[in-house]
């Protein structure tokens, strides 16, 4: 298992660059760190505050926390995770669907299949790698009938948090399908991301 992290090669990302800016790299941050997206809700009251006063309006999220919070029909918590939300509304959406994994998690993957919406693509992609189900074996199963490409190249970081080294060669194989397919996009940076965790996971130096 561990000898195709031989493959994973200074060569190899040094001709497969991170770019700057991508939506991959962004998400592979807020999941690697989620704690920086925790001191920012922290302080979003105060920036709120702050931007009142120059004119600036930010929703005030109380009253769609509160409703968050009070809501306890799957269905409908499921049908919020679609909706396009501020980031600590989709936090605790997702939090409490984490709670009832079991439940959720086959609709979740069904969401994921047919999902063009980057919101939820995003929001299933968190649940898939916080829950405690390791979802790696359903995604290497049905990665080809997931429909939208961003979702694909979404998919791929779930992999570099949750599978094994025997997912390198699948995620290397799909950098380059992206590149070759979607030249113009930057869909390669998420399973080229994942090679970056599962090498920060597995390497013993």
């Amino acid at each position: 298992m561990t000898n195709n992290l031989k493959l994973l090669t200074k060569d190899y990302f040094n001709k497969h660059p991170v770019k700057e800016y991508s939506a991959a790299r962004l998400e592979y941050s807020m999941l690697l760190m989620p704690e920086v997206m925790d001191v920012v809700d922290a302080k979003l009251p105060q920036m709120s505050e702050m931007a009142a006063k120059r004119g600036i309006d930010i929703p005030d999220t109380t009253e769609l926390m509160a409703k968050v919070e009070q809501e306890e029909d799957t269905g409908k918590l499921l049908r919020m995770l679609r909706q396009t939300q501020p980031p600590v509304v989709r936090k605790a959406v997702r939090e409490k669907l984490l709670n009832r994994e079991e439940a959720v998690l086959p609709e979740i993957q069904r969401m994921i299949l047919k999902a063009f919406n980057d919101n939820t693509i995003e929001n299933c992609v968190r649940f898939m790698t916080k829950c405690g189900t390791n979802c790696s074996d359903w995604i290497m199963q049905n990665y080809n009938d997931v429909r939208e490409p961003y979702a694909r190249s979404m998919l791929c970081l779930v992999l570099g948090f949750r599978a094994n080294t025997d997912a390198i060669p699948f995620l290397m194989q799909q950098v380059d399908s992206f590149v070759k397919q979607f030249p113009d996009k930057s869909y390669e940076q998420g399973p080229l991301m994942a090679l970056y965790e599962i090498r920060a996971r597995f390497r013993t130096v």
